[in-house]
């Protein structure tokens, strides 16, 4: 019951984790603290604005925590405390750890967790990073640790759901689902792993919310890797709480002028460890790469891709320069970064700069119907499948959208796999 009497004190708006910590040590447990004299909780030296909002939280819910226990049986939530057994004892280890979560699933204390995150307007390139790097990671035995938003941290969990275990920690309450796209993936982390979320059942997200959840995505791992960030992208906040944190922190490279790139190659230029492929993260951790689960799996290539990938040999290493004699009207950086995405896609072994095939199925994409609203098809019929072209052209095409109805209708078409994206800019895939 204990931990019912620490959650309902986290339903007070204004009193924070280090109240509640102070509440609890000063009166040896919330139980004890939830009925105590206002007299005596001055004494434990809780704060006049923190104190204020206690008070007039139990004195309008004085049954709170009876109330807590029915609501979380009806709604099949399950809570856990830091007075738990089955709190994970690595969480603890940061600054503010939560004092409470509640959670569906099951929870597995002692797993090892590595955090996977990124850009909400992820590009195509870091969609197929993400779901590999997540596959093979969870398939070495890993869990992989995400914030279930739009995004890299979707196709994290998609990745890792094909090969064991995630945890989706939410910037909202457990029974909000947002965003509502991601209803089915989170009953099958649920099923297969962990959701979970700090805040109370309900609440909706805000800006507030989600620095703090992040907090917790690094708190649970030992190192997060950051695969796609623009400059201000949120998961430099989860990559700073790592930092802070003693977590390592891999970062993916991306082309030197990709918008959705930046944060990483800042990253990378400030210290964070490069990294290329699972292996790079599974060596770092000594994890035998003879635990890594073998994946059959057919890989998508793109033309200039498919057109490298042919001239690899399966049967012996070759340099750059023999591809090239090759390709004669590719240029060097433009094989160097189709190098860059088959090695993430895991279509080729490298080894001091020569290449050899790997055995895997190439498939091109094929072309299909997909269901598209008004305002989607409208965007997605300006597009063109020929070349890249920006934000600002559609908005010109379309005069009564703003640009934040075009960020949410690009959103999803890139959910839905309609559109390419690279810098801000966009093609159609079919």
């Amino acid at each position: 019951m204990e931990k019912y009497f620490i959650a309902a004190m986290g339903g007070a708006e204004g009193f924070g984790h280090r109240s509640i910590e102070r509440l609890i040590k000063f009166f040896g447990s919330a139980k004890v603290a939830w009925s105590a004299e206002v007299i005596d909780i001055i004494k434990a030296g809780v704060n006049r604005r923190a104190l204020e909002a206690f008070v007039n939280f139990r004195n309008k819910y004085p049954d709170a925590p009876e109330n807590l226990v029915g609501y979380c049986e009806r709604q099949k939530i399950n809570l856990c405390s830091i007075v738990d057994d089955d709190y994970p004892p690595i969480l603890k280890e940061i600054d503010t750890p939560p004092m409470f979560f509640y959670y569906r699933g099951k929870i597995q204390p002692h797993a090892q967790r590595i955090g996977i995150v990124g850009s909400r307007r992820n590009t195509n390139y870091g969609k197929e990073v993400a779901l590999e790097l997540a596959e093979e990671l969870a398939a070495a035995g890993l869990t992989v640790v995400s914030g279930a938003a739009h995004g890299i941290d979707t196709f994290a969990h998609r990745g890792a759901l094909n090969s064991g275990r995630t945890v989706a920690v939410l910037g909202c309450g457990i029974n909000y689902i947002y965003p509502i796209e991601n209803r089915k993936l989170f009953e099958q982390i649920a099923e297969e792993g962990v959701v979970m979320s700090e805040f109370p059942p309900q609440l909706p997200p805000n800006a507030g919310t989600f620095p703090p959840r992040n907090r917790i995505i690094a708190g649970l791992c030992r190192g997060v890797i950051v695969v796609e960030a623009g400059k201000k992208s949120g998961a430099l906040i989860t990559s700073d709480f790592a930092l802070n944190n003693n977590r390592d922190v891999f970062a993916i490279p991306g082309k030197i002028h990709a918008e959705m790139s930046e944060g990483c190659n800042d990253l990378i230029r400030s210290g964070a460890i490069l990294i290329k492929s699972a292996r790079d993260v599974l060596d770092e951790y000594d994890i035998k790469i003879g635990g890594v689960k073998e994946i059959q799996k057919s890989v998508t290539l793109n033309d200039d891709e498919a057109a490298v990938f042919n001239v690899i040999p399966a049967d012996k290493f070759i340099t750059d320069d023999e591809i090239l004699c090759e390709l004669p009207d590719m240029n060097p950086n433009e094989l160097s970064s189709i190098m860059i995405q088959l090695g993430l896609k895991g279509c080729i072994e490298e080894t001091a700069g020569r290449y050899k095939r790997k055995n895997v199925i190439v498939t091109k994409a094929e072309k299909k119907s997909v269901a598209l609203d008004g305002v989607e098809a409208d965007v997605f019929n300006l597009i063109p499948a020929d070349k890249f072209i920006t934000g600002d052209e559609i908005l010109y095409a379309l005069p009564d959208m703003n640009p934040n109805e075009l960020s949410d209708v690009m959103i999803k078409l890139e959910l839905k796999n309609c559109v390419e994206e690279d810098a801000g800019r966009y093609k159609r895939k079919f």
